[in-house]
């Protein structure tokens, strides 16, 4: 066998190696070219029903009642900005959504009866009947969800 042959044999595994060592060497400090780690922020957490995620993300300080933007393609195909207990609705996701109701302050009728008519899968509309105030009678004629609409 030539040189030449060896050498051909060889080069991919050799090429291989090589780009395994770069991506181990990048991913040691955090920039690995395959996985890149995208940050998420509390609603997206509850979007993609991460409840360790919603529990670090609580503890560092992260602001429940705030809106936040959703990236497409983790709820809808379209970009939505939601609170992370809309998105946690939107995701029918039970444990987060009575994460965020034992988090959060009481509700009143009018964010009850939003919460209520936005809730269109089969749990999350359980959990928020647990809260429901005793004087709430659900309207949702009004009512429209914040996320996007599949015209």
């Amino acid at each position: 066998m030539s040189n030449w042959t060896a050498i051909a044999l060889a080069a991919p595994g050799w090429l291989f190696a090589a780009a395994s060592v770069v991506a181990l060497a990048l991913a040691v400090v955090d920039r690995h070219p395959m996985w890149p780690r995208e940050s998420m922020n509390l609603a997206e957490a509850a979007a993609t029903r991460d409840e360790g995620e919603v529990a670090r993300l609580i503890e560092g300080g992260e602001d429940f009642n705030q809106r936040y933007p959703v990236r497409p393609g983790l709820l809808f195909d379209r970009p939505a900005v939601l609170t992370p207990l809309e998105a946690a609705i939107a995701a029918d996701d039970p444990m987060v959504v009575q994460r965020f109701m034992q988090e959060g302050t009481p509700l009143g009728v009018e964010r009850w009866t939003y919460l209520h008519c936005i809730a269109g899968g089969d749990e999350a509309p359980q959990v928020l009947e647990q809260y429901r105030p005793p004087d709430a009678e659900p309207d949702c004629d009004s009512v429209r969800a914040p996320w996007p609409r599949d015209d």
